[in-house]
């Protein structure tokens, strides 16, 4: 049963920087190939597992084993081409030596990967890893994060935000804008988040794909987020200036006339009716399905807005008004006001919606159009 001590160069290595062609067999032919290549590239880690294989040769023929060495090489494009490259040599080898059993070494966590293939073929009976002690650390880090890197979920979630970054700084510095480059950052980032945390990836990529297809019609829903964007982003425009506006009122200031009334809220509130509604148009128009809950989406809505925005007046009257004139009492009219008009918006839409599904349950047959209504 013939031993083979196998040295892995999955991209080739040796075969680029020296000429020499896969498989290398025999203790001399390695010795003069470890040479050739420690010559053309002295910090070549393929060296040493070269010479690490011709010392386990020599140690085991030293035992009276039935041994041999090869050197086999992949391609540079590790992957599917380079390893079937070395499935092939290595099937030429089996049949030229005879061997049945292996020694695999290789020079990190790369080759290894190869140990499948190799095992389907000889059985394995050690594996050696050789690296140079001060950069061994360092290779199965980089291959760890090369390795990442080239997973599409890591890609969108850290190598995407750090493109947009790059992209707008540069972008922003082309155009002559570099005094307003980071406020441009810090907007698209939230709203990379924005789009991550309510999960509307998948909305995005039907809107892109919509727009590359050859079909006749795209869907309204589509167009609407356009519509959307931009009112979320004028949105934030109005908060940030609402911001700058109290910024003399302290942090908390601050914040409360970002999200309230006079800020960003109205206009996420319209975006997000207009997304529903779109749904439910295109669904109608589409499918002839007329969904009714978008009434009661919308009232929902509009009466939870209001609701919000007197909750923050009421805020805004403890925390600032308050600091403002100790003296006087905090005034909450406005905000008792808000409140009770989103709580009746909130009743008088329950009432129509009671109303609505009432007659659709009474079979009203003079219609032909489809409804829906979702509990």
């Amino acid at each position: 049963m013939g031993l083979l001590i196998i040295a892995i160069d999955r991209d080739n290595d040796l075969g680029r920087k020296t000429g020499i062609r896969s498989p290398v067999i025999g203790r001399e032919a390695n010795i003069k190939a470890a040479l050739e290549l420690g010559l053309a590239d002295p910090e070549e880690s393929d060296t040493n597992t070269m010479l690490e294989a011709i010392r386990t040769y020599d140690q085991l023929l030293d035992d009276g084993e039935n041994v041999e060495v090869v050197t086999i090489c992949g391609d540079i494009r590790v992957g599917t081409k380079s390893d079937m490259k070395i499935a092939n040599t290595l099937d030429q080898v089996i049949t030229q030596t005879k061997s049945t059993r292996a020694i695999l070494v290789s020079d990190g966590s790369d080759d290894l990967q190869l140990e499948p293939i190799i095992r389907s073929r000889l059985r394995i009976d050690s594996t050696r890893m050789v690296v140079v002690q001060q950069s061994r650390p360092i290779e199965d880090t980089l291959y760890t994060i090369v390795h990442k890197m080239e997973d599409p979920k890591i890609q969108r979630q850290f190598i995407l935000p750090i493109a947009l970054i790059v992209f707008v700084w540069g972008l922003a510095g082309i155009l002559g804008l570099s005094e307003i480059a980071s406020g441009l950052i810090w907007v698209i980032l939230s709203g990379y988040l924005l789009v991550k945390v309510a999960g509307w990836e998948d909305e995005f990529r039907t809107f892109y794909n919509e727009l590359l297809t050859t079909s006749e019609r795209v869907s309204v829903y589509s167009y609407v987020w356009l519509i959307a964007i931009l009112l979320f982003i004028v949105g934030v425009a109005q908060g940030i200036e609402q911001m700058d506006l109290s910024k003399e009122l302290g942090v908390a200031a601050m914040v409360l006339a970002f999200l309230g009334l006079n800020g960003i809220l109205p206009y996420l509130l319209s975006a997000i009716v207009c997304i529903e509604v779109s749904r439910t148009i295109d669904t109608y128009v589409r499918e002839g399905i007329f969904n009714i809950n978008i009434i009661r989406f919308i009232f929902t809505v509009v009466s939870l807005g209001v609701i919000t925005a007197g909750i923050i007046d009421i805020m805004s009257d403890v925390v600032v008004r308050t600091d403002l004139a100790a003296t006087e009492d905090p005034d909450y009219t406005q905000g008792i006001w808000f409140i009770s008009l989103g709580l009746l918006i909130a009743f008088i839409g329950r009432i129509v919606f009671d109303i609505l599904r009432e007659r659709i349950a009474e079979g009203d047959s003079t219609s032909d159009e489809k409804l829906t209504i979702d509990e």
